[in-house]
């Protein structure tokens, strides 16, 4: 019996505590919620000060558009119907007054959206229909019998509130610092069409199989030139001193292997000695003093025209000829036993045509392999 009693105290005792401890999660949620209402509140209410602060100039202008309005609609639908004699004269207000409101509008919207995008045709709408509620608005003044000045005002009172929002709101004034970056914005915008135009100028034609046509430019650092009789732009090509110069040797030669085209020499071969092939050997027909020279190194002097008779310079082929990696190798090394002594970058250099960075490695890996001790 006393186990019964106990337990149904106990019960008790965990109903209480049960009901004291739903209370108390009721009180916690209560002010939870109450908290977010309030900081839903705040939020709203910074939201609102926020966009008053954002449109504190439309909250004046839209105003003076709407007073604008309210007063030259009524009028001039009133005009239209004692111009026309019948209700169709109440739709002039349309004309005069919504049309100016939509292309000041369209300013802008399209300023807005579309800042790059020019608004001088939709400037142009709102300068003309406001000539036209202008004009409209004069003639019903001077008409009302109200005296000469009711034209003027009525006129004034017709533009007073677009002229108001295309000066505050659609083209509000720029700081001087915004004004300067627009103009440096423009004058790189007109070089760089300048640069493309050109480019498209000495651009060639890649002419495919099946009859499509595609651009192709050469890559590189240019400057612009105006030319003032042929109103064109001409493409010069330069580099720049903070960047190096980029040279299709300088990236053959970061990858090229120090016995990259070299066989390995067989025994009782000087590992030193040219790796000539027969067709680089001299031709005993056509070449009876064994030199063997190197079109590139050594052109042939040229011939003089006949006399009496001009001849266009001849262009040497050596001279457009793009070594590769290998070849230049060669021909350095050539070069390098034909003089008997090490060589100098600037020998490689002119002998070649190569840049002065490639022209040092192959000077320093042809004297290394040919003049190993220094000798002359």
């Amino acid at each position: 019996m006393s186990t019964w009693a106990e337990q149904r105290r106990a019960d008790r005792v965990a109903d209480r505590e049960q009901d004291r401890l739903d209370r108390d999660a009721d009180r916690v949620q209560a002010r939870a919620d109450a908290a977010d209402r309030e900081k839903a509140r705040a939020d709203r209410r910074s939201a609102r000060k926020a966009w008053r602060a954002a449109h504190t100039v439309e909250l004046f202008i839209y105003p003076l558009a709407a007073v604008s309005a309210l007063m030259s609609v009524p009028a001039m639908a009133g005009y239209g119907w004692d111009l026309y004699g019948n209700p169709t004269g109440l739709a002039l207000p349309l004309l005069s007054e919504l049309g100016v409101w939509a292309f000041a509008m369209a300013v802008l919207r399209s300023r807005q959206r579309h800042p790059d995008r020019p608004t001088g045709m939709l400037t142009a709408g709102v300068v003309l229909f406001g000539m036209v509620a202008f004009g409209m608005n004069l003639a019903h003044g001077l008409s009302s019998g109200h005296g000469v000045a009711a034209g003027p005002v009525m006129a004034v009172v017709s533009v007073a509130g677009v002229i108001a929002h295309q000066l505050a709101i659609a083209a509000p004034p720029r700081g001087r610092a915004e004004r300067a970056a627009a103009r440096l914005a423009r004058q790189a915008d007109r070089r760089v069409d300048q640069a493309r135009r050109a480019a498209i100028r000495r651009a060639v034609v890649d002419l495919a199989a099946d009859g499509t046509a595609r651009l192709v430019h050469t890559p590189g650092t240019y400057t612009t030139r105006r030319r003032l009789l042929a109103r064109t732009t001409s493409l010069t090509p330069t580099t720049l001193p903070a960047l190096p110069v980029t040279d299709p040797w300088d990236a053959a030669l970061v990858d090229l292997d120090v016995d990259a085209g070299i066989p390995e020499p067989a025994l009782g071969v000087d590992p030193l000695a040219d790796s000539i092939t027969t067709a680089d050997q001299p031709d005993p027909d056509t070449d009876p003093g064994g030199s063997g020279g190197v079109a590139v190194a050594d052109p042939p002097a040229p011939t003089g025209p006949p006399a009496g008779r001009r001849q266009r310079p001849k262009v040497d082929p050596q001279a457009r000829r793009k070594l590769t990696p290998a070849q230049a190798l060669t021909a350095a090394r050539r070069l390098a036993r034909k003089n008997g002594r090490r060589v100098s970058a600037e020998q490689i250099r002119t002998t070649l045509g190569i840049s002065p960075s490639t022209a040092r490695e192959l000077r320093d890996r042809v004297n290394a392999e040919i003049y190993p001790d220094g000798a002359a």
